[in-house]
């Protein structure tokens, strides 16, 4: 691997550098609760630092953090930076929040969390998961098959991963695995020793004005890596891929890891890996959807670039478990299966439905909670396609995440979108009570509810499953 270069230069980073190795450093972290701000909390008591962090609301991070000796609270205070050396902010607080302005008024250093993990991350030898989908799976199984084969690795994940739930953990190992976040353009900050880029599609209009802003911040950070590790199927990160010599994986004959072979059945996915120098491993990997099988054929690509044993990285595939809110099982009763997922892309939508067509689903109904006027607006006429041939979709109102409204992007928007490009019917619901007296009123036997959405839209589950439980005449085999 060639040695990771930083250009150009961040006047930032060296003062940041400095905090981190500052023994007993106090870092105040506003917004903890948030799963990227979390693992980060972890990461930087890990080394030594005297973490404290507040958060808006109650999320279950917080209970984590505190049974890792953390001490978090709810609610925001000025008065929370009164000890504080250097504060980190998360994404979701926007200018002018109070403890930003108290941090500015009091001449705190204060970070975004993207520049304090890129730089947490030169602590170990990192490996960097990034690309518009698939970046948790694929991090969270590149963490599984390294742990599995004895490497004692490190993650931060944006996911709750199984058994434990944790998005973050510290072992005495060399390696650091992260999900590198392109939302807010920090991701061009890290350097890692390695970098997977699973693809690039437009997206985080929030942040970036164009799709050649984006793609930009993604090649800074291919031409940053020792080494890239990229998907050959996506066109983007297949350019950016090549031109810093990565290698590349997919189906077809031109990548470098192919898989092959693929026999989809409703338990999972077998396949074959076919990777340099004529070697070939069968997989067998517990998830549907080809989506998966690319994840799982990347994940084991980087895991063999940096030396682990390929074949038992293969077979540690068959253990691995998705983390929560990736096609989780919420409740299964009387015929009817419940199944929420994070899916808010139309990609990442259709590949969902395919997962679970392939899983067994005949009759699909969904809820969907768009996320972010800025997205919906400007890809309003690409998520009607992305639901072609499920049976009914009830959309919730738009997840703000901050966001003013914005003409062009409320669910009453997308729906106009949905009676002019898509073959689902779909209907308004005024809150996530309304969705759920909706689908359960016609809901029978036989039907998979797909809840979708990376809001607030996972409070159904427990709604849908208290209605579903309720009238149980028959559980089909998972645990309730």
């Amino acid at each position: 691997m060639r040695t990771p270069r930083l250009t150009p230069a961040e006047p930032w980073r060296g003062g940041l550098r400095r905090l981190i190795a500052r023994p007993e450093s106090r870092v105040h972290l506003m917004g903890v609760g948030g799963i990227g701000m979390a693992g980060l909390a972890r990461l930087l008591s890990a080394r030594g630092l005297r973490v404290s962090g507040c958060d808006a609301g109650t999320p279950r991070t917080l209970d984590w953090l505190r049974s890792c000796g953390l001490p978090v609270v709810t609610g925001h205070d000025r008065g929370h930076l009164a000890d504080t050396d250097w504060a980190v902010y998360s994404p979701a607080l926007a200018p002018g929040h109070p403890e930003r302005e108290e941090a500015v008024r009091r001449g705190i250093p204060l970070f975004r969390r993207g520049q304090a993990l890129a730089v947490v991350g030169e602590l170990w030898r990192t490996i960097a998961v990034a690309g518009t989908h698939g970046k948790t799976t694929t991090s969270s199984m590149v963490a599984h098959m390294l742990r599995s084969c004895g490497t004692m690795a490190s993650w931060c994940i944006g996911g709750e991963l199984a058994p434990t739930g944790a998005p973050a953990e510290v072992g005495a190992g060399e390696w650091l695995v992260i999900e590198a976040d392109e939302s807010d353009g920090t991701l061009a900050h890290h350097a890692p020793e390695m970098a997977v880029i699973t693809n690039v599609e437009f997206d985080h209009m929030e942040h970036f004005a164009a799709k050649e802003a984006m793609e930009e911040c993604f090649r800074t950070f291919a031409r940053q890596a020792g080494f890239v590790v990229y998907g050959a199927e996506d066109p983007v990160a297949s350019r950016l891929g090549r031109d810093v010599g990565g290698i590349g994986v997919g189906c077809g004959e031109g990548a470098d890891f192919r898989a092959d072979g693929i026999q989809p059945g409703r338990g999972g996915t077998r396949f074959r890996v076919r990777a340099p120098g004529g070697r070939v491993v069968q997989v067998d990997l517990p998830l549907t959807g080809r989506h998966n099988v690319l994840n799982a054929l990347t994940a084991l690509a980087a895991c063999d670039r940096v030396g682990v044993d390929w074949a038992a990285a293969a077979a540690a595939l068959a253990t691995f478990r998705l983390p929560r809110r990736r096609f989780e099982v919420v409740a299964a009763a009387n015929g009817i299966r419940i199944v929420a997922d994070y899916a808010h892309h139309p990609s990442e939508i259709r590949a969902l439905i395919d997962a679970a067509r392939q899983a067994g689903a005949v009759r699909i109904r969904a809820a969907f909670q768009p996320h972010r006027y800025t997205r919906t607006q400007a890809l309003g006429p690409q998520f009607p396609p992305a639901f072609n041939g499920v049976d009914e979709v009830v959309l919730l109102p738009v997840y703000a995440a901050s966001e003013p409204p914005l003409a062009g992007g409320s669910s009453a928007d997308l729906q106009k979108h949905f009676r002019r490009h898509g073959d689902a019917p779909v209907e308004l619901a005024e809150s996530l009570e309304d969705a759920a007296a909706r689908l359960s009123a016609r809901w029978q036997a036989g039907d998979w509810i797909l809840i979708v959405g990376a809001g607030d839209v996972e409070e159904l589950g427990p709604m849908l499953k208290s209605r579903l439980i309720g009238d149980e005449k028959r559980v089909d085999g998972i645990a309730q």
